[in-house]
């Protein structure tokens, strides 16, 4: 009996013994296999970096979502904008340790992306696309404002003034800016303190507007931000300049004014010498436009009302510098024919 106790825990310990030596062999086994795992690459070199980013529900492309490049430590390494086709390229990023890519606009949530290797599609090149959901008009950034901010809006806003609108964007990717001809403004303050522009009679938001700034369209509350507590600006991903693609051509307007009364003339014709169309007569309010697509030089001619008694101006010179956000007031005053009684 003592001799078969014997072989049952000699059986015991060779079986515990067994199982032992086999999980050691399974964790090294396991262990091995980890190792021989590549690592999840956190460093890469990029050349270039390009994509298209649409709208989820409608899964059109969308103008004007800004792209940033960062590295771990959240330096941005490079920047650009969607096209009207949502198209993004940036060029020579260089090399990133724990990248991301960031897609921010004003219309939609932020996405932020973390780069890895199945968005290098060759040599050092990133190609990545994405979708983005709409912000409800409700959750867009708030215009609170205090101090002088709206006697400093006014300064950019003046009767015959221009500046451009950019619109709602009701259709994803089709962004449009409208250039608007101030005849009319008025800048106040809500009870909040909120900032409220009115422009020939429509209120508009601030954040929206671009106004000439050094040979661009620049964000008026870009502009204004360094009087600003709040910097809504920043919060609301806009890009600082407008694309030119949303630039109008080149526009040329004024009005016909009789030098004597200071009214209007009705019935000129005024023509730009080198432009196609370039035929327009004044109505009651003597104004008229001409859109000039081509920088160059042009003579503006105005021929007085048939049988009237004014003398034909000579030709004004128009230089235009570029033939895309460019605008020229030129009113035109009309002397009669005999002025001895107005000369002294």
């Amino acid at each position: 009996m003592m001799k078969n106790s014997n072989y049952y825990q000699e059986s015991i310990s060779l079986l515990i013994s067994r199982n032992v030596l086999l999980k050691v062999i399974l964790f090294f086994l396991s262990f091995s296999k980890l190792i021989a795992q590549p690592k999840v690459q956190i460093e890469f070199q990029v050349n270039t970096c390009r994509g298209v980013v649409i709208d989820k529900f409608s899964n059109q492309p969308i103008y004007g979502i800004k792209v940033d490049i960062l590295s771990g430590n959240k330096e941005i390494k490079g920047t650009a904008y969607t096209d009207n086709e949502g198209k993004f390229f940036i060029d020579l990023v260089g090399y990133l340790w724990r990248p991301r890519i960031k897609f921010t606009s004003y219309d939609y949530d932020e996405k932020i992306v973390l780069l890895n290797d199945s968005h290098i599609k060759d040599t050092n090149n990133v190609y990545i696309d994405v979708e983005m959901s709409k912000i409800p008009d409700d959750k867009k950034p708030t215009l609170f404002n205090k101090g002088t901010i709206s006697s400093r809006a006014k300064t950019f806003f003046w009767k015959n003034n221009i500046f451009y609108h950019l619109d709602k964007n009701t259709v994803p990717g089709s962004y449009k800016a409208s250039r608007i001809i101030i005849n009319q403004v008025s800048a106040n303050h809500t009870v909040k303190g909120e900032l409220e522009l009115s422009i020939n009679g429509n209120k508009i938001n601030p954040l929206l507007c671009y106004v000439p700034q050094n040979g661009k369209y620049e964000n008026i509350l870009s502009i204004l931000s360094g009087y600003m507590d709040d910097k809504i600006f920043d919060k609301s991903n806009l890009p600082r300049f407008l694309d030119e693609q949303l630039l109008e051509p080149t526009l040329v307007f004024g009005k016909i004014i009789d030098a004597i009364t200071k009214e209007p003339v009705t019935g000129a014709e005024v023509k730009i010498l080198g432009i196609s169309s370039n035929r327009r007569v004044t109505g009651v309010d003597g104004r008229f436009a001409f859109q000039v697509p081509e920088p160059g030089e042009y003579f503006l001619d105005v021929v007085p009302p048939f049988q009237s008694d004014y003398d034909s101006p000579p030709k004004k010179t128009l230089s235009i510098a570029s033939g895309r956000g460019g605008w020229h007031k030129s009113d035109q005053i009309l002397f009669p024919k005999d002025r001895f009684h107005w000369v002294k």
